[in-house]
Protein backbone atom coordinates (compact mmCIF):
# COMPACT_ATOMS: atom_id res chain seq x y z
CA UNK A 1 0.00 0.00 0.00
CA UNK A 2 3.16 2.39 0.51
CA UNK A 3 4.53 1.81 -2.50
CA UNK A 4 1.09 2.39 -4.46
CA UNK A 5 0.80 5.95 -2.37
CA UNK A 6 3.90 6.99 -3.83
CA UNK A 7 3.94 5.45 -7.34
CA UNK A 8 4.07 7.57 -10.60
CA UNK A 9 0.62 5.60 -11.17
CA UNK A 10 -0.74 7.25 -8.12
CA UNK A 11 -0.21 10.44 -9.54
CA UNK A 12 -1.35 10.34 -12.99
CA UNK A 13 -4.36 9.05 -10.98
CA UNK A 14 -4.45 12.56 -9.32
CA UNK A 15 -4.19 14.28 -12.47
CA UNK A 16 -7.20 12.24 -13.76
CA UNK A 17 -9.07 12.68 -10.72
CA UNK A 18 -8.31 16.39 -10.37
CA UNK A 19 -9.25 16.43 -14.30
CA UNK A 20 -12.48 14.78 -13.96
CA UNK A 21 -13.43 16.95 -10.39
CA UNK A 22 -12.81 19.94 -12.44
CA UNK A 23 -14.71 18.97 -15.82
CA UNK A 24 -18.11 17.86 -12.97
CA UNK A 25 -17.69 21.36 -11.43
CA UNK A 26 -17.93 22.75 -14.89
CA UNK A 27 -20.91 20.72 -15.55
CA UNK A 28 -22.64 21.17 -12.77
CA UNK A 29 -22.48 24.95 -12.59
CA UNK A 30 -23.09 24.98 -16.55
CA UNK A 31 -26.20 22.76 -15.45
CA UNK A 32 -27.39 24.92 -12.54
CA UNK A 33 -27.38 27.78 -15.58
CA UNK A 34 -29.06 25.65 -18.17
CA UNK A 35 -31.80 24.71 -15.05
CA UNK A 36 -32.43 28.38 -14.57
CA UNK A 37 -33.14 28.65 -18.65
CA UNK A 38 -35.44 25.78 -18.18
CA UNK A 39 -37.35 26.80 -15.54
CA UNK A 40 -37.36 30.75 -17.60
CA UNK A 41 -38.51 28.88 -20.23
CA UNK A 42 -41.26 26.99 -18.30
CA UNK A 43 -42.49 30.01 -17.08
CA UNK A 44 -42.77 31.20 -20.04
CA UNK A 45 -44.92 28.09 -21.92
CA UNK A 46 -46.67 27.12 -19.49
CA UNK A 47 -47.79 30.25 -17.44
CA UNK A 48 -47.40 33.63 -19.70
CA UNK A 49 -48.01 32.56 -22.85
CA UNK A 50 -50.99 30.84 -22.01
CA UNK A 51 -51.97 33.70 -19.74
CA UNK A 52 -51.71 36.02 -22.38
CA UNK A 53 -54.11 33.76 -24.75
CA UNK A 54 -56.74 33.61 -22.10
CA UNK A 55 -56.54 37.41 -21.68
CA UNK A 56 -56.47 38.03 -25.61
CA UNK A 57 -59.75 36.11 -25.63
CA UNK A 58 -61.33 37.49 -22.66
CA UNK A 59 -61.14 41.06 -24.14
CA UNK A 60 -62.32 40.00 -27.53
CA UNK A 61 -65.15 38.38 -25.70
CA UNK A 62 -65.85 41.39 -24.23
CA UNK A 63 -65.57 43.86 -26.93
CA UNK A 64 -68.13 41.27 -29.25
CA UNK A 65 -70.76 41.20 -26.23
CA UNK A 66 -70.67 44.77 -25.54
CA UNK A 67 -72.23 45.83 -28.68
CA UNK A 68 -76.26 46.88 -28.45
CA UNK A 69 -78.73 43.92 -27.37
CA UNK A 70 -81.24 43.82 -30.10
CA UNK A 71 -83.32 41.22 -27.95
CA UNK A 72 -84.97 41.67 -24.53
CA UNK A 73 -86.09 39.36 -21.85
CA UNK A 74 -84.88 35.68 -21.30
CA UNK A 75 -82.92 35.20 -24.63
CA UNK A 76 -80.57 38.36 -23.42
CA UNK A 77 -80.20 36.80 -19.95
CA UNK A 78 -78.93 33.43 -21.56
CA UNK A 79 -76.36 35.51 -23.52
CA UNK A 80 -74.88 37.40 -20.56
CA UNK A 81 -74.95 34.45 -18.72
CA UNK A 82 -73.23 32.23 -21.50
CA UNK A 83 -70.68 35.35 -21.33
CA UNK A 84 -70.21 35.53 -17.73
CA UNK A 85 -69.59 32.18 -17.34
CA UNK A 86 -66.76 32.18 -19.99
CA UNK A 87 -64.85 35.27 -19.09
CA UNK A 88 -65.36 34.41 -15.34
CA UNK A 89 -63.58 31.04 -16.05
CA UNK A 90 -60.72 32.76 -18.26
CA UNK A 91 -59.74 35.21 -15.65
CA UNK A 92 -59.85 32.67 -13.22
CA UNK A 93 -57.49 30.32 -15.63
CA UNK A 94 -55.54 33.34 -16.06
CA UNK A 95 -55.05 33.44 -12.31
CA UNK A 96 -54.02 29.87 -12.01
CA UNK A 97 -51.68 30.75 -14.89
CA UNK A 98 -50.09 33.27 -13.12
CA UNK A 99 -49.84 31.49 -9.42
CA UNK A 100 -48.13 28.41 -12.24
CA UNK A 101 -45.22 31.15 -13.36
CA UNK A 102 -44.68 32.43 -9.54
CA UNK A 103 -44.03 28.94 -8.52
CA UNK A 104 -41.75 28.54 -11.66
CA UNK A 105 -40.06 31.62 -11.48
CA UNK A 106 -36.23 31.35 -10.20
CA UNK A 107 -35.49 35.12 -10.09
CA UNK A 108 -36.37 37.65 -7.69
CA UNK A 109 -36.93 39.96 -10.42
CA UNK A 110 -39.49 37.30 -12.02
CA UNK A 111 -41.56 36.67 -9.02
CA UNK A 112 -41.67 40.72 -8.37
CA UNK A 113 -43.27 41.13 -12.41
CA UNK A 114 -45.83 38.22 -11.96
CA UNK A 115 -46.89 39.28 -8.51
CA UNK A 116 -47.70 42.58 -9.86
CA UNK A 117 -50.16 40.92 -12.36
CA UNK A 118 -52.13 39.42 -9.37
CA UNK A 119 -53.80 42.60 -8.25
CA UNK A 120 -54.10 43.81 -12.05
CA UNK A 121 -56.09 40.53 -12.20
CA UNK A 122 -58.15 41.04 -9.38
CA UNK A 123 -58.85 44.45 -10.76
CA UNK A 124 -59.94 43.29 -14.68
CA UNK A 125 -62.29 40.59 -11.81
CA UNK A 126 -63.93 43.45 -9.81
CA UNK A 127 -64.27 45.07 -13.20
CA UNK A 128 -65.70 42.10 -14.82
CA UNK A 129 -68.13 40.91 -12.22
CA UNK A 130 -69.84 45.31 -12.37
CA UNK A 131 -69.51 44.56 -16.06
CA UNK A 132 -71.93 41.56 -15.75
CA UNK A 133 -74.10 43.46 -13.24
CA UNK A 134 -74.47 45.99 -15.89
CA UNK A 135 -74.74 43.32 -18.70
CA UNK A 136 -77.65 41.66 -17.21
CA UNK A 137 -79.44 45.08 -16.29
CA UNK A 138 -78.90 46.51 -19.96
CA UNK A 139 -81.69 43.09 -20.79
CA UNK A 140 -84.61 45.37 -19.49
CA UNK A 141 -83.02 48.84 -19.81
CA UNK A 142 -81.05 50.83 -22.18
CA UNK A 143 -79.38 52.75 -20.03
CA UNK A 144 -77.74 50.19 -18.38
CA UNK A 145 -77.03 48.86 -21.67
CA UNK A 146 -74.91 51.71 -22.68
CA UNK A 147 -73.43 51.76 -19.32
CA UNK A 148 -72.45 48.30 -20.16
CA UNK A 149 -70.87 49.10 -22.99
CA UNK A 150 -68.90 51.71 -21.45
CA UNK A 151 -68.05 49.33 -18.78
CA UNK A 152 -66.91 46.79 -21.18
CA UNK A 153 -64.48 49.01 -23.27
CA UNK A 154 -62.91 49.54 -19.74
CA UNK A 155 -62.67 46.21 -19.14
CA UNK A 156 -61.08 45.77 -22.78
CA UNK A 157 -58.28 48.49 -21.91
CA UNK A 158 -57.82 46.78 -18.37
CA UNK A 159 -57.32 43.26 -20.24
CA UNK A 160 -55.07 44.92 -23.01
CA UNK A 161 -53.13 46.67 -20.53
CA UNK A 162 -52.30 43.56 -18.97
CA UNK A 163 -51.29 41.87 -21.81
CA UNK A 164 -48.81 44.62 -22.14
CA UNK A 165 -47.50 44.28 -18.93
CA UNK A 166 -47.17 40.43 -19.79
CA UNK A 167 -45.58 41.00 -23.36
CA UNK A 168 -42.81 43.30 -21.49
CA UNK A 169 -42.14 40.82 -19.23
CA UNK A 170 -42.03 38.10 -22.04
CA UNK A 171 -39.54 40.17 -23.85
CA UNK A 172 -37.68 40.97 -20.66
CA UNK A 173 -37.93 37.45 -19.64
CA UNK A 174 -36.57 36.73 -23.35
CA UNK A 175 -33.69 38.61 -22.95
CA UNK A 176 -32.76 37.29 -19.06
CA UNK A 177 -33.11 33.84 -21.14
CA UNK A 178 -31.00 34.92 -23.68
CA UNK A 179 -28.06 36.06 -20.95
CA UNK A 180 -28.25 33.37 -19.21
CA UNK A 181 -27.90 30.38 -22.01
CA UNK A 182 -25.12 32.91 -22.98
CA UNK A 183 -23.75 32.86 -19.53
CA UNK A 184 -24.06 29.20 -19.43
CA UNK A 185 -21.62 29.19 -22.78
CA UNK A 186 -19.84 30.71 -21.40
CA UNK A 187 -19.62 29.21 -18.02
CA UNK A 188 -19.06 25.42 -20.05
CA UNK A 189 -16.47 27.21 -21.95
CA UNK A 190 -14.46 28.49 -19.05
CA UNK A 191 -14.86 25.87 -16.99
CA UNK A 192 -13.64 23.78 -20.14
CA UNK A 193 -11.10 26.30 -20.66
CA UNK A 194 -10.06 26.35 -16.95
CA UNK A 195 -10.18 22.57 -16.55
CA UNK A 196 -7.73 21.92 -19.85
CA UNK A 197 -5.30 24.71 -18.17
CA UNK A 198 -5.56 23.12 -14.80
CA UNK A 199 -5.26 19.77 -16.50
CA UNK A 200 -1.97 20.77 -18.73
CA UNK A 201 -0.81 22.71 -15.72
CA UNK A 202 -0.60 19.22 -13.58
CA UNK A 203 0.04 16.93 -16.18
CA UNK A 204 3.11 19.50 -16.77
CA UNK A 205 3.87 19.62 -13.15
CA UNK A 206 4.00 16.06 -13.31
CA UNK A 207 5.79 15.66 -16.16
CA UNK A 208 8.31 18.19 -15.48
CA UNK A 209 8.79 16.16 -11.61
CA UNK A 210 9.42 12.79 -13.69
CA UNK A 211 11.59 14.05 -16.90
CA UNK A 212 14.11 16.23 -14.54
CA UNK A 213 15.12 13.20 -12.53
CA UNK A 214 15.19 10.73 -15.85
CA UNK A 215 16.93 14.15 -17.17
CA UNK A 216 19.53 13.88 -14.09
CA UNK A 217 19.63 10.10 -14.68
CA UNK A 218 20.84 9.99 -18.09
CA UNK A 219 23.73 12.95 -17.25
CA UNK A 220 24.57 10.91 -14.81
CA UNK A 221 24.76 7.46 -17.13
CA UNK A 222 26.05 9.96 -19.80
CA UNK A 223 28.93 10.86 -17.41
CA UNK A 224 29.63 7.16 -15.58
CA UNK A 225 30.05 6.30 -19.21
CA UNK A 226 32.65 8.80 -19.63
CA UNK A 227 34.41 7.64 -16.98
CA UNK A 228 33.58 10.10 -14.02
CA UNK A 229 32.54 7.62 -11.41
CA UNK A 230 32.45 10.65 -8.88
CA UNK A 231 29.09 11.25 -10.44
CA UNK A 232 25.88 11.35 -7.85
CA UNK A 233 22.50 11.82 -8.74
CA UNK A 234 20.16 14.22 -6.28
CA UNK A 235 17.28 11.90 -5.28
CA UNK A 236 14.63 13.71 -5.41
CA UNK A 237 10.86 11.84 -4.87
CA UNK A 238 9.85 9.29 -3.69
CA UNK A 239 8.36 6.84 -6.40
CA UNK A 240 9.78 4.93 -8.56
CA UNK A 241 12.28 7.04 -10.55
CA UNK A 242 13.27 7.77 -6.74
CA UNK A 243 14.21 4.30 -6.43
CA UNK A 244 15.60 3.91 -10.23
CA UNK A 245 17.85 6.44 -8.62
CA UNK A 246 19.25 5.66 -5.73
CA UNK A 247 19.76 2.03 -7.28
CA UNK A 248 21.92 4.10 -9.48
CA UNK A 249 24.03 5.47 -6.89
CA UNK A 250 24.60 2.43 -5.56
CA UNK A 251 25.67 1.37 -9.00
CA UNK A 252 28.06 3.64 -9.40
CA UNK A 253 28.95 3.59 -5.64
CA UNK A 254 30.04 -0.50 -6.20
CA UNK A 255 31.78 0.71 -10.01
CA UNK A 256 33.61 3.21 -7.84
CA UNK A 257 34.59 0.59 -5.47
CA UNK A 258 35.69 -1.94 -8.07
CA UNK A 259 37.92 0.78 -9.79
CA UNK A 260 39.13 1.43 -6.67
CA UNK A 261 40.38 -2.70 -6.51
CA UNK A 262 41.59 -2.10 -10.12
CA UNK A 263 43.94 0.69 -9.15
CA UNK A 264 44.67 -0.83 -6.29
CA UNK A 265 45.66 -4.25 -7.76
CA UNK A 266 46.69 -2.51 -10.75
CA UNK A 267 49.92 -1.88 -9.29
CA UNK A 268 50.47 -5.10 -8.16
CA UNK A 269 48.95 -7.25 -11.46
CA UNK A 270 48.00 -5.84 -14.71
CA UNK A 271 44.93 -3.90 -15.14
CA UNK A 272 43.75 -5.75 -18.14
CA UNK A 273 44.41 -8.81 -15.75
CA UNK A 274 42.35 -7.07 -12.71
CA UNK A 275 39.45 -6.15 -15.15
CA UNK A 276 39.40 -9.96 -16.47
CA UNK A 277 39.22 -11.25 -13.06
CA UNK A 278 36.99 -8.53 -11.50
CA UNK A 279 34.27 -9.34 -14.55
CA UNK A 280 31.62 -12.04 -13.45
CA UNK A 281 31.84 -14.96 -15.41
CA UNK A 282 35.67 -14.63 -16.25
CA UNK A 283 36.63 -17.87 -17.05
CA UNK A 284 40.08 -17.32 -17.36
CA UNK A 285 40.26 -16.50 -13.82
CA UNK A 286 39.91 -19.87 -12.62
CA UNK A 287 40.72 -22.02 -15.37
CA UNK A 288 44.14 -22.72 -17.30
CA UNK A 289 44.78 -23.17 -20.73
CA UNK A 290 47.57 -23.64 -23.54
CA UNK A 291 48.20 -20.96 -25.93
CA UNK A 292 51.24 -19.68 -27.52
CA UNK A 293 52.90 -16.47 -25.84
CA UNK A 294 55.94 -14.98 -25.97
CA UNK A 295 57.65 -14.10 -22.87
CA UNK A 296 60.19 -11.81 -21.84
CA UNK A 297 62.57 -12.33 -18.52
CA UNK A 298 64.79 -8.14 -18.13
CA UNK A 299 68.05 -8.20 -15.07
CA UNK A 300 69.95 -5.88 -14.30
CA UNK A 301 73.71 -6.70 -15.22
CA UNK A 302 75.77 -6.70 -11.85
CA UNK A 303 73.03 -5.89 -9.54
CA UNK A 304 74.29 -7.77 -6.72
CA UNK A 305 76.97 -5.70 -6.48
CA UNK A 306 75.20 -2.29 -6.80
CA UNK A 307 72.47 -3.66 -4.22
CA UNK A 308 75.59 -3.51 -1.55
CA UNK A 309 76.51 0.29 -2.25
CA UNK A 310 73.65 1.78 -1.65
CA UNK A 311 71.47 1.86 1.10
CA UNK A 312 68.17 -0.40 1.60
CA UNK A 313 65.64 3.02 1.10
CA UNK A 314 68.05 4.41 -1.75
CA UNK A 315 68.13 0.90 -2.97
CA UNK A 316 64.12 0.63 -3.46
CA UNK A 317 63.61 4.29 -4.53
CA UNK A 318 66.17 3.43 -7.88
CA UNK A 319 64.55 0.16 -8.21
CA UNK A 320 61.19 1.57 -8.62
CA UNK A 321 62.18 3.98 -10.78
CA UNK A 322 64.02 1.54 -12.42
CA UNK A 323 60.58 -0.52 -13.16
CA UNK A 324 58.48 2.34 -13.52
CA UNK A 325 60.86 3.51 -16.67
CA UNK A 326 61.27 -0.34 -18.10
CA UNK A 327 57.77 -1.25 -17.53
CA UNK A 328 56.39 1.51 -19.91
CA UNK A 329 57.71 0.00 -23.25
CA UNK A 330 56.14 -3.38 -22.09
CA UNK A 331 52.87 -1.87 -21.02
CA UNK A 332 52.19 0.65 -24.15
CA UNK A 333 53.02 -2.67 -26.56
CA UNK A 334 50.10 -4.48 -24.89
CA UNK A 335 52.53 -7.22 -22.84
CA UNK A 336 51.37 -8.47 -19.79
CA UNK A 337 53.89 -8.08 -16.80
CA UNK A 338 53.48 -11.03 -14.88
CA UNK A 339 56.00 -10.18 -11.93
CA UNK A 340 58.87 -8.25 -10.33
CA UNK A 341 61.32 -10.72 -8.78
CA UNK A 342 64.34 -8.81 -7.34
CA UNK A 343 65.59 -6.64 -9.98
CA UNK A 344 64.13 -8.56 -12.84
CA UNK A 345 61.00 -8.12 -15.09
CA UNK A 346 59.41 -10.93 -16.13
CA UNK A 347 56.09 -10.25 -18.63
CA UNK A 348 54.63 -12.31 -21.50
CA UNK A 349 52.14 -11.17 -24.82
CA UNK A 350 49.31 -13.49 -25.14
CA UNK A 351 46.36 -13.33 -26.83
CA UNK A 352 43.48 -12.02 -26.01
CA UNK A 353 45.90 -9.07 -24.40
CA UNK A 354 48.02 -9.36 -27.65
CA UNK A 355 47.73 -9.99 -31.22
CA UNK A 356 48.76 -13.20 -31.89
CA UNK A 357 50.19 -12.60 -35.37
CA UNK A 358 52.20 -9.25 -33.56
CA UNK A 359 52.66 -10.55 -30.06
CA UNK A 360 56.77 -11.66 -30.89
CA UNK A 361 57.37 -8.57 -33.16
CA UNK A 362 56.13 -6.17 -29.71
CA UNK A 363 58.67 -8.15 -27.21
CA UNK A 364 60.86 -7.28 -29.59
CA UNK A 365 60.21 -3.38 -29.88
CA UNK A 366 60.08 -3.07 -26.14
CA UNK A 367 62.85 -4.79 -25.60
CA UNK A 368 64.68 -2.17 -28.16
CA UNK A 369 62.85 0.81 -26.35
CA UNK A 370 63.85 -0.12 -22.95
CA UNK A 371 67.85 0.39 -23.89
CA UNK A 372 66.82 3.54 -25.79
CA UNK A 373 65.36 4.55 -22.40
CA UNK A 374 68.47 3.60 -20.48
CA UNK A 375 70.58 6.42 -21.46
CA UNK A 376 67.86 8.80 -20.38
CA UNK A 377 67.34 7.10 -16.66
CA UNK A 378 71.18 7.45 -16.12
CA UNK A 379 70.66 11.12 -16.24
CA UNK A 380 68.30 10.48 -13.30
CA UNK A 381 70.30 8.22 -11.28
CA UNK A 382 72.53 10.91 -9.22
CA UNK A 383 68.95 12.28 -8.01
CA UNK A 384 67.45 9.39 -7.40
CA UNK A 385 70.36 7.78 -5.28
CA UNK A 386 71.77 11.29 -3.89
CA UNK A 387 75.25 10.75 -5.01
CA UNK A 388 77.13 13.29 -7.32
CA UNK A 389 80.63 10.67 -7.61
CA UNK A 390 81.25 7.02 -7.93
CA UNK A 391 77.57 6.92 -9.93
CA UNK A 392 76.65 3.41 -10.69
CA UNK A 393 76.09 1.93 -13.84
CA UNK A 394 73.07 -0.02 -14.88
CA UNK A 395 72.88 -1.86 -18.34
CA UNK A 396 70.55 -4.79 -18.59
CA UNK A 397 70.53 -8.26 -20.26
CA UNK A 398 66.87 -9.49 -21.91
CA UNK A 399 65.91 -13.22 -23.39
CA UNK A 400 62.63 -13.00 -25.15
CA UNK A 401 60.91 -17.19 -26.44
CA UNK A 402 58.11 -17.68 -27.94
CA UNK A 403 56.47 -20.98 -27.66
CA UNK A 404 52.88 -23.24 -26.57
CA UNK A 405 52.61 -22.60 -22.47
CA UNK A 406 50.04 -23.01 -19.96
CA UNK A 407 48.13 -19.56 -19.14
CA UNK A 408 45.45 -19.07 -16.15
CA UNK A 409 45.20 -18.34 -12.41
CA UNK A 410 47.29 -20.45 -10.37
CA UNK A 411 48.32 -20.60 -6.92
CA UNK A 412 46.33 -22.12 -3.43
CA UNK A 413 42.89 -21.17 -2.23
CA UNK A 414 44.02 -18.19 -0.17
CA UNK A 415 46.23 -16.60 -3.04
CA UNK A 416 46.84 -17.16 -6.49
CA UNK A 417 48.78 -15.22 -9.34
CA UNK A 418 47.43 -15.18 -13.46
CA UNK A 419 50.75 -16.15 -14.77
CA UNK A 420 52.11 -18.44 -17.46
CA UNK A 421 54.20 -22.34 -17.03
CA UNK A 422 56.21 -24.25 -18.96
CA UNK A 423 59.11 -25.36 -21.04
CA UNK A 424 59.03 -21.84 -23.17
CA UNK A 425 59.07 -19.97 -19.78
CA UNK A 426 62.26 -21.70 -18.45
CA UNK A 427 63.68 -21.37 -22.01
CA UNK A 428 63.02 -17.80 -21.93
CA UNK A 429 64.28 -17.27 -18.55
CA UNK A 430 67.79 -19.50 -19.72
CA UNK A 431 67.80 -16.73 -22.73
CA UNK A 432 68.10 -13.84 -20.40
CA UNK A 433 71.42 -15.36 -18.13
CA UNK A 434 73.22 -16.42 -21.50
CA UNK A 435 73.68 -13.14 -22.65
CA UNK A 436 76.49 -13.37 -19.92
CA UNK A 437 77.83 -16.63 -21.82
CA UNK A 438 77.43 -14.81 -25.34
CA UNK A 439 78.40 -11.08 -24.40
CA UNK A 440 75.34 -9.90 -25.83
CA UNK A 441 72.30 -8.45 -24.42
CA UNK A 442 69.15 -9.47 -26.13
CA UNK A 443 68.76 -12.94 -27.05
CA UNK A 444 65.76 -14.32 -28.69
CA UNK A 445 65.40 -18.00 -30.01
CA UNK A 446 64.22 -18.94 -33.14
CA UNK A 447 60.31 -19.01 -33.02
CA UNK A 448 60.50 -15.63 -31.89
CA UNK A 449 62.64 -14.79 -34.92
CA UNK A 450 60.17 -16.27 -37.16
CA UNK A 451 56.92 -15.00 -35.66
CA UNK A 452 58.57 -11.53 -35.77
CA UNK A 453 59.66 -11.99 -39.27
CA UNK A 454 61.37 -8.85 -41.27
CA UNK A 455 60.39 -6.29 -38.27
CA UNK A 456 63.79 -7.11 -36.38
CA UNK A 457 67.64 -7.28 -37.34
CA UNK A 458 69.31 -10.06 -35.63
CA UNK A 459 71.94 -12.62 -36.23
CA UNK A 460 72.30 -16.38 -35.58
CA UNK A 461 74.34 -16.70 -32.08
CA UNK A 462 74.43 -20.22 -31.98
CA UNK A 463 72.90 -23.64 -31.85
CA UNK A 464 71.82 -24.87 -28.08
CA UNK A 465 70.32 -27.47 -26.22
CA UNK A 466 68.65 -26.84 -23.17
CA UNK A 467 67.62 -29.24 -20.48
CA UNK A 468 64.38 -30.96 -21.05
CA UNK A 469 64.50 -30.85 -24.87
CA UNK A 470 66.17 -33.17 -27.30
CA UNK A 471 66.39 -30.96 -30.33
CA UNK A 472 68.95 -28.11 -30.99
CA UNK A 473 67.63 -24.95 -30.66
CA UNK A 474 68.96 -21.98 -32.25
CA UNK A 475 69.52 -18.72 -30.52
CA UNK A 476 69.64 -15.08 -32.02
CA UNK A 477 70.84 -11.87 -31.23
CA UNK A 478 68.22 -9.15 -31.49
CA UNK A 479 70.12 -5.84 -32.34
CA UNK A 480 67.75 -3.67 -33.46
CA UNK A 481 64.26 -3.27 -35.22
CA UNK A 482 63.40 -3.55 -38.81
CA UNK A 483 65.75 -0.34 -40.53
CA UNK A 484 67.29 0.38 -37.37
CA UNK A 485 71.78 -1.49 -37.84
CA UNK A 486 73.81 0.24 -39.11
CA UNK A 487 76.11 -0.60 -42.53
CA UNK A 488 78.87 -1.29 -40.24
CA UNK A 489 76.97 -3.95 -37.78
CA UNK A 490 75.23 -5.34 -41.03
CA UNK A 491 78.64 -6.36 -42.21
CA UNK A 492 80.03 -7.57 -38.72
CA UNK A 493 76.52 -9.87 -38.85
CA UNK A 494 77.27 -11.18 -42.22
CA UNK A 495 81.12 -12.10 -41.27
CA UNK A 496 80.03 -13.89 -38.06
CA UNK A 497 77.29 -16.01 -39.94
CA UNK A 498 79.36 -16.47 -42.36
CA UNK A 499 82.01 -18.30 -40.00
CA UNK A 500 78.99 -20.22 -38.05
CA UNK A 501 78.63 -23.27 -40.78
CA UNK A 502 82.69 -23.46 -41.07
CA UNK A 503 82.35 -24.07 -37.28
CA UNK A 504 79.34 -26.32 -37.04
CA UNK A 505 81.40 -28.28 -39.58
CA UNK A 506 84.17 -28.88 -37.94
CA UNK A 507 86.22 -27.04 -40.00
CA UNK A 508 87.87 -24.66 -37.30
CA UNK A 509 90.19 -23.03 -39.24
CA UNK A 510 88.09 -21.47 -41.75
CA UNK A 511 85.69 -20.94 -38.38
CA UNK A 512 88.57 -19.15 -36.75
CA UNK A 513 89.89 -16.78 -39.39
CA UNK A 514 85.97 -16.10 -39.58
CA UNK A 515 85.57 -15.45 -36.32
CA UNK A 516 88.60 -12.92 -36.04
CA UNK A 517 87.57 -11.39 -39.31
CA UNK A 518 84.62 -10.66 -36.98
CA UNK A 519 87.07 -8.97 -34.03
CA UNK A 520 88.56 -7.07 -36.79
CA UNK A 521 85.70 -4.80 -37.27
CA UNK A 522 84.75 -5.32 -33.15
CA UNK A 523 87.24 -6.22 -31.33
CA UNK A 524 84.52 -6.47 -28.20
CA UNK A 525 82.14 -8.36 -30.17
CA UNK A 526 81.13 -11.09 -27.41
CA UNK A 527 79.86 -14.34 -29.92
CA UNK A 528 83.19 -13.72 -31.88
CA UNK A 529 84.99 -13.89 -28.42
CA UNK A 530 83.23 -16.64 -27.09
CA UNK A 531 83.63 -18.92 -30.16
CA UNK A 532 87.24 -18.05 -30.58
CA UNK A 533 87.59 -18.81 -27.06
CA UNK A 534 86.31 -22.18 -27.20
CA UNK A 535 87.92 -23.25 -30.52
CA UNK A 536 91.14 -22.42 -28.58
CA UNK A 537 90.18 -24.58 -25.91
CA UNK A 538 89.69 -27.24 -27.92
CA UNK A 539 93.25 -27.10 -29.15
CA UNK A 540 91.73 -25.54 -32.49
CA UNK A 541 91.01 -29.27 -33.35
CA UNK A 542 86.76 -30.29 -33.20
CA UNK A 543 86.07 -33.16 -30.98
CA UNK A 544 85.19 -36.61 -33.04
CA UNK A 545 81.71 -36.28 -31.95
CA UNK A 546 81.57 -32.54 -32.58
CA UNK A 547 78.27 -31.76 -34.14
CA UNK A 548 78.61 -28.13 -34.09
CA UNK A 549 75.87 -28.01 -30.90
CA UNK A 550 76.57 -25.97 -27.57
CA UNK A 551 75.25 -26.64 -24.44
CA UNK A 552 73.00 -24.23 -22.37
CA UNK A 553 73.19 -24.81 -18.48
CA UNK A 554 73.10 -21.00 -17.59
CA UNK A 555 70.39 -19.53 -15.92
Amino acid sequence: MATLLRSISLKIFGVAAGLLVIMAAAALWAGTLTQQVHLQLRTFNDALFPMTLRIAELRALVIVESVPIAARGAACRRRVRGLTERTEALIGEAQALRATGARLAVLERNRIELARLDPMLAELAAQHARLAVLLRAGCVSDASAAAARAQARDVARRAEAINREIDGFVVEGAQIVGAHQAQAMRATLAMIGAAGLVGLMLAWVIARGMTRPIARLQAGALAVGEGRLETQVPVTSRDEIGDVTRAFNVMVAELREKERIKETFGQYVDPRVVAGLVAAGSDRSTSGEKQVATLFFSDIAGFTALSERLAPTTLVNLINAYFSEMSAPIRDRQGVIDKYIGDAIMAFWVPPFAEATTQAAAACAAAIEQYARLDAFAVRIPDLIGMRRDIPSIDIRIGIATGEVVVGSIGSEHARSFTVMGDTVNFGSRLEGANKVYGTRVLIDAATRDGAGDAVEVREVDLVTVVGRREPLRVYELAAMAGGLTAERRALFDRYEAALPAYRAGDWGAARAGFAAVLALDPDDGPARLMLARIDAAGGRAPTDWAGVSRLDQK
